[in-house]
């Protein structure tokens, strides 16, 4: 079948996550998984009807997009500055101090700070060169376990749907009986309980404001589980000493044809997320009104989201839930990631040519 010209089908989706992870090339690996949650979107946006906006694999394509640059090692000369120069400035000020410290006279200072700066700088070259071979490889491993562990859910959600007899928001217990309820954790599903419970209120809705809600909901739960899994991951590819400047200054990220940065405040939405009838859900709520912002719509930015250290799940989680809420009925979010002919490619398994 053509992806690119009908709904996929979860026969076929299960099939083409099955292939992208067990393609051993990083580098393709990567461009094929981010091709498998533009499909995912395709047949979710599907299941959930017209009006429902981005779901979770629209935002997890620029996700995995972003995964590649890191992936491929694309930031590493930029990482490699940044790295100099942090290293240079410490090794100089700890230069001085030593100097200071050794009763060196002030004539002398200069010196300690030339040499304590030329240690920083070679020291901060190579810890940068270690860390973002290491972040790589952490990457990709979590770039696979957000498709295999929420991508092989969305397939067994889209072929439960096909074959669902219930028309009532109860009938989606039969499908929740094989996801592990319990406290939020890495060894339970109890976010992802919740997030398909929220997609298949979205499904039944009628009201666009309602779908709308509950699709933005269960965005939120489900990248909330995929965070929370992928924590270990994060906090192994940033090592301490550099979170804040990597955070500052290289997780940049394209939403079509958007280009943010988590170091600055999320955009006002254009047009804001229908929230007129609020669930009754105490957990839902908390995140309809942790995704609100400050803004109103046609602001600057949506206040206090900008995060300055990426490894803390909380800042996190309080820049995406804004981006989902400010961006969910954006027409970008949904695009797709590659040319038509690169998406081509990748259907056959080849790795296409041009700019990634």
């Amino acid at each position: 079948m053509s992806a690119l010209s009908s709904v996929p089908q979860p026969a076929f989706l299960r099939q083409q996550i099955e292939a992208a992870l067990r393609q051993p090339d990083p580098v393709l690996a990567n461009l094929l998984i981010t091709r498998c949650h533009y499909l995912l979107s395709q047949a979710l946006q599907a299941a959930l009807g017209e009006g429902a906006g981005a779901n979770f694999h629209s935002w997890a394509v620029w996700g995995s997009r972003k995964a590649g640059v890191t992936i491929r090692q694309e930031d590493l000369d930029g990482a490699r500055r940044d790295g100099s120069v942090v290293g240079g400035l410490v090794g100089g000020l700890v230069g001085i101090g030593s100097g200071w410290l050794l009763g060196w006279s002030s004539g002398w200072l200069p010196l300690a700070a030339l040499l304590g700066a030329s240690c920083g700088l070679t020291v901060g070259r190579l810890v940068i060169h270690h860390s973002r071979r290491r972040s790589a490889s952490l990457v990709l491993a979590g770039n696979r376990t957000v498709l295999e562990d929420i991508g092989l859910q969305t397939v067994r959600f889209l072929q439960w749907l096909s074959m669902a007899r219930s028309a009532q928001p109860a009938g989606v217990a039969e499908f929740l009986d094989e996801l592990r309820p319990g406290p939020v954790g890495e060894q339970n599903q109890e976010l992802l309980r919740q997030a398909f419970s929220q997609y298949y209120v979205a499904h039944l809705a009628t009201h666009i404001a309602e779908k709308q809600r509950a699709t933005y909901l269960g965005n939120c739960f489900a990248v909330w589980h995929e965070h929370v899994r992928l924590e270990p991951y994060i906090q192994g590819a940033m090592p301490l000493i550099i979170r804040r400047c990597v955070t500052g200054r290289l997780l940049q990220f394209d939403i079509g044809t958007h280009r943010l940065a988590v170091s600055h405040d999320v955009p006002a939405p254009l047009q804001l997320l229908e929230t007129d009838s609020e669930p009754a859900d105490q957990a839902a709520l908390a995140l309809l009104r942790l995704g609100s912002g400050t803004a109103q719509a046609g602001g600057p930015s949506v206040g206090n989201t900008a995060a300055s250290d990426w490894a803390r799940i909380k800042e996190r989680m309080r820049y995406i839930f804004a981006l989902f809420r400010a961006f969910h009925a954006d027409p970008q979010v949904v695009t797709r990631p590659y040319s038509a002919d690169q998406l081509a490619a990748l259907a056959v398994g080849q790795r296409p040519v041009g700019p990634f």
